[in-house]
């Protein structure tokens, strides 16, 4: 059997999870590939037989794994399985990405995802989720990619009994799809808009927020450069702040240079109260106290050089 696994990292919790899906995949004798979602092609995807969709959470898929998904052809009942990494929000995620890919007319063996740490500008640092993907989530990971290779084997033969049933649909879901449709509804970018200081910029010699944005919406080689959905800003709704975060520079600013320093001291509550329900229902295992989140500094204080966070290098190999 051979195996594909596409996946979009950003901090680089979903890569070392693919990679130890990966990992588990290949002990079954399986021949497993590894492909970041920018170099990923539908073409590519006919050469296997089990290909794996992996992203982090934000509402759902990230907004570039669902056009990816949205704009394939149709695979005849071809095996697939989806992962994520997250950090409080988990539950809306599957049952979303679930039909989007039997949609595209592939068949879903299983599905799984896994707390990470979060890094967003405001965020709290220490975060909640704090320490994950840790030792133990990592051989989850590993034991999640034997048993999807050994299942897609199974459904081969006939047996169907493994598929994981569809994801339920129940008040987590719903609480969650409240929280993620009132984010939405402001159609620009929460955290305001970021633009490009040309005076900061070393363009041509660093491109790093023209080869890691998303969705494409950087060209500095144009003339004028195009910078952002709008051309020469971006407020995405998908509160999306790579390019704040990998500028070595600092030469993406933000038009609301305050917007930070007010979510200092802020708690999430309702984070809170979802997280505590989930620890007591075992399926969130907590590494950090409470008290030990870093409310009074949001990821931007606590790191404060520049770049926020590094594009993590690229290590698919398995």
């Amino acid at each position: 059997m051979k195996a594909l696994i596409i996946y979009y990292t950003q901090s680089g919790n979903t890569q070392m999870v693919a990679r130890e899906i990966g990992k588990g995949i290949k002990s079954t004798g399986a021949e497993v590939k590894l492909v970041r979602l920018k170099d990923a092609s539908y073409e590519m995807m006919e050469e296997y037989d089990l290909i794996g969709f992996g992203s982090p959470v934000w509402k759902a898929d990230t907004p570039n794994m669902h056009h990816f998904i949205d704009k394939m052809p149709q695979q005849n009942g071809k095996h697939c399985f989806a992962f994520n990494t997250h950090g409080t929000l988990p539950h809306l995620y599957f049952p979303i990405v679930i039909p989007n890919l039997k949609s595209r007319g592939l068949l879903p063996i299983g599905y799984k995802g896994w707390y990470g740490d979060v890094y967003m500008p405001g965020m709290p640092k220490p975060y909640y989720t704090a320490g994950h993907p840790d030792e133990i989530d990592l051989k989850e990971a590993f034991e999640f990619g034997a048993e999807m290779a050994a299942n897609s084997a199974k459904v081969r033969e006939g047996d169907v009994s493994c598929i994981y049933p569809d994801p339920e649909l129940n008040d987590k879901v719903f609480e969650q799809a409240m929280i993620c449709s009132n984010m939405l509804l402001c159609p620009t970018n929460p955290q305001a808009a970021f633009y490009r200081n040309p005076e900061k910029c070393h363009y041509p010699d660093c491109h790093v927020c023209m080869d890691n944005c998303m969705m494409g919406y950087i060209d500095l080689s144009a003339d004028p450069p195009v910078f952002g959905n709008r051309g020469f800003q971006c407020d995405d709704c998908h509160e999306c702040s790579y390019c704040f975060m990998i500028c070595p520079f600092g030469a993406v600013e933000n038009t609301d240079p305050g917007q930070f320093e007010r979510e200092k001291s802020v708690r999430h509550t309702n984070f809170e109260v979802m997280l505590d329900r989930d620890e007591a229902e075992g399926t969130f295992r907590r590494l950090i106290p409470v008290d030990q989140v870093g409310f009074d500094t949001p990821y931007v204080f606590w790191h404060p050089e520049h770049p926020y966070l590094k594009v993590p290098k690229e290590d698919n190999e398995i």
